[in-house]
């Protein structure tokens, strides 16, 4: 291992070593990881057993368990060295089993739905009579034993009572003893989501049934007209009772020349389990897996140590790479980059680094630049790394880390998989699972074969300069706190026409134009039949003295070239 120093000189006094990008290309292994990846390529292999043979890995629950021990296996197999790493424990475990159920009579009608994750599922095929949620507590006593074994169905949201009178409501409906609860699971999507921080001695007693819309339009009118309505479900939903341990599946190809700088790569093996966890993110998984039996079959050998890491936990709140930052302090000074794919079947079609990275990061990847024409991918200059998301790289941006979400572009629609019913093996796509396993391995790979680490020079993106306004596309919906906006006198109603001269009509136009140039912000506000013009200016806000220096700084060096 080098020195601190050594490590922290490039960084403190703003070199950039030089490296040679002739020699840096004459290296055999990358050309054998491409050949691989193109003829002997089995990325869909690994997410089809993940999908069909494992299933949805919900955290804490005994798949999740069982994909951890198989993926180390995996690892272990390709000769890496592997191993599971203990983050914390679950207090109870929860496995969902397979879930029917819909409308018996006067017909029969199959449903689409979905229950919580860590919800109370049914002891059996459980038929009762529909019933429309009683309006009151009167209600419910004059409807008395008649609820016993009844599926209360909820009305539309502006038409139930208050919160303080539906647990009055429901406690006494509980006693007479319902079947559950029907309720609005959404228009098309069924999101699937739920409570993991219960105790086994305080498990969830209510079931809860969320349909598709048209389903429970189409309930709630025969109901509403009178008829005589009876449904069955049958949902198995299992309790057992913990600690239930955790881990992060870890495998080590050891580096040659400093075992202990490292280059992570990976992506989260957990999911929801309202399907198959395919694209969130068997995906990722897959991909992780196929890079690193690549590198194994072309017999790399990397300077640093390529730690691939399949994460837990973090559809929970990133819990495993949380752990894993606070568990390992003496690494972070030491690891180059964080490389996480959780962004669905999308090919990786680029990644984003602050100007001090970015000729690294373009050597690195210039072999995937042009791997295939239809699937293109480019090096982004970005002013910093954000230091908020929702994937495993976060946690290492903010304790000072280079973490890296790719950018992926493509056919599919993330956001019709994402925590959804359709989350499934068949909206994968195997080319792009191909190309992507390639495009992680040549970057793990190159990234290693540096001569020093990532450069962390103004790594991190400046907090973004913020209004103090919620916003409808351009119109200002509500002015909070003690922000810009509230102290220039904006108003709820106002709508922004322009900033800086540039004309806006949506969110994102606005929150771009905010970011650029100087603190000095001026608006035109359409204000009734007026339009005003309104400057704000965060001169005098933390982190603008330090964006001016780094505009400041780059402009030197442009200049300077």
């Amino acid at each position: 291992m080098r020195p601190l120093s050594l490590l922290l000189a490039p960084l403190l006094l703003g070199i950039v070593h030089a490296q040679d990008p002739a020699a840096f290309r004459d290296d055999p292994v990358e050309a054998r990881v491409l050949e691989l990846g193109r003829t002997d390529n089995r990325a869909a292999d690994h997410l089809r057993y993940l999908t069909k043979e494992i299933g949805p890995r919900l955290t804490g629950s005994t798949n999740l368990q069982r994909a951890c021990e198989w993926a180390e296996a995996q690892f272990a197999a390709m000769g890496l060295d592997a191993r599971l790493e203990e983050w914390g424990e679950f207090p109870v475990g929860f496995d969902r089993h397979d879930w029917t159920g819909g409308m018996v009579a006067p017909e029969k009608r199959e449903y689409t739905f979905i229950t919580s994750a860590w919800s109370r599922g049914t002891p059996g095929p459980t038929r009762g009579r529909a019933v429309l949620y009683p309006a009151s507590l009167e209600a419910v006593e004059e409807l008395g034993e008649t609820l016993r074994g009844a599926w209360i169905v909820r009305q539309p949201r502006a038409e139930m009572p208050k919160l303080k009178e539906r647990r009055k409501l429901e406690a006494r409906m509980r006693a007479l003893g319902v079947a559950g609860y029907v309720r609005h699971g959404g228009e098309e999507l069924l999101i699937t989501s739920g409570n993991h921080r219960i105790e086994y001695d305080a498990l969830p007693t209510d079931v809860t049934i969320r349909l598709l819309e048209a389903d429970l339009l189409d309930l709630r009118a025969r109901l509403a007209r009178g008829e005589d309505v009876e449904l069955s479900f049958d949902v198995d939903n299992r309790f057992f009772p913990g600690p239930v341990p955790q881990y992060n599946v870890i495998a080590d190809l050891v580096g040659t020349e400093f075992p202990d700088e490292f280059i992570l790569v990976g992506g989260h093996l957990d999911s929801w389990d309202g399907a198959e966890g395919a694209q969130d993110n068997g995906t990722g998984v897959s991909t992780t897996l196929e890079a690193a039996r690549l590198l194994a079959a072309a017999g790399a050998k990397p300077r640093r140590t390529i730690r691939f890491v399949l994460w837990t936990g973090e559809e929970q709140g990133l819990l495993g790479s949380k752990a894993y930052v606070k568990a390992h302090p003496e690494l972070l000074p030491r690891i180059s980059a964080v490389l996480i794919h959780d962004g669905g079947t999308n090919y990786l079609s680029g990644i984003s680094g602050p100007p001090a990275m970015l000729e690294d990061l373009r050597m690195v990847f210039e072999p995937v630049f042009h791997l295939d024409p239809e699937m293109p991918f480019e090096v982004v200059e970005v002013s910093g790394l954000p230091r908020n998301g929702g994937s495993d790289h976060v946690p290492f941006v903010q304790a000072g880390v280079p973490g890296f979400f790719w950018r992926q572009a493509g056919e599919t629609t993330y956001r019709y998989v994402h925590h959804t019913q359709h989350d499934v093996l068949e909206n994968a796509r195997e080319d792009y699972q191909r190309h992507s396993s390639i495009v992680v391995a040549i970057g793990a790979y190159n990234l290693s074969r540096l001569d020093g680490l990532l450069d962390r020079t103004n790594m991190v993106e400046l907090e973004p300069r913020r209004m103090g306004v919620y916003l409808n596309g351009n119109e200002i919906s509500g002015v909070y706190g003690n922000g810009k906006a509230k102290q220039a006198g904006w108003r709820d109603g106002d709508v922004i026409l322009s900033v800086d001269g540039v004309p806006v009509n949506a969110k994102s136009e606005i929150v771009s134009e905010l970011q650029k140039g100087g603190p000095r912000k001026v608006f035109q506000l359409q204000r009734g039949e007026e339009v005003i013009e309104s400057v704000l200016d965060w001169s005098d806000t933390p982190g603008e003295i330090a964006r001016q220096e780094r505009e400041k700084a780059r402009r030197e060096a442009e200049s300077g070239k």
